[in-house]
């Protein structure tokens, strides 16, 4: 199986719980002979204190700038893929999710590593993400100062 994955990071484990959790998933799929790729945004935050290059082999580690810079090959890789998937705290997760669900890839999902956020989001009624600014400084900081989930409802969610 094909996966793409749009995420918050996997490069850096610095301030951010998803890195661990994602190395592991990302490293038992390629196991089990499936194929991933990871499309990260290359923040200076993280970039600064990354601990991780690239993915196993199978896998691909697409770190871009700005979503512009990986439009064409996420288009790419998801002409290929079997699956599309779209993580909480994705920085460009509105535009990611529009680009899943316009292509012919045939599971789209979303993936919420951050559930009780989500919820809690969603029942105050939050549809408005908040822009990443700053830097996680702290785990009681790490889910302020990065995007809110807010494309949840656009896509099917697999729990």
């Amino acid at each position: 199986m094909r996966i793409v994955i749009f995420g918050l990071a996997v490069s850096s484990s610095w301030g951010n719980g998803h890195a661990s959790l994602w190395r592991g998933l990302i490293a038992a799929l390629l196991r089990d002979g499936h194929r991933v790729v990871f499309f990260e945004r290359d923040v200076p935050y993280y970039a600064e204190h990354r601990d991780f290059s690239r993915l196993p082999e199978g896998g691909e580690l697409v770190l871009y700038r700005d979503w512009g810079d990986a439009l064409a090959r996420a288009g790419q890789a998801l002409a290929e893929a079997d699956v599309g998937m779209v993580t909480s705290y994705c920085p460009d997760g509105i535009a990611a999710t529009r680009l899943v669900c316009d292509s012919r890839v045939g599971v789209r999902c979303f993936y919420d590593l951050d559930t009780p956020i989500t919820l809690a989001r969603s029942a105050e009624g939050s549809s408005r993400p908040k822009a990443a600014t700053t830097p996680p400084q702290s785990a009681r900081m790490r889910h302020q100062s990065r995007m809110e989930p807010s494309w949840f409802p656009q896509v099917p969610v697999i729990l």
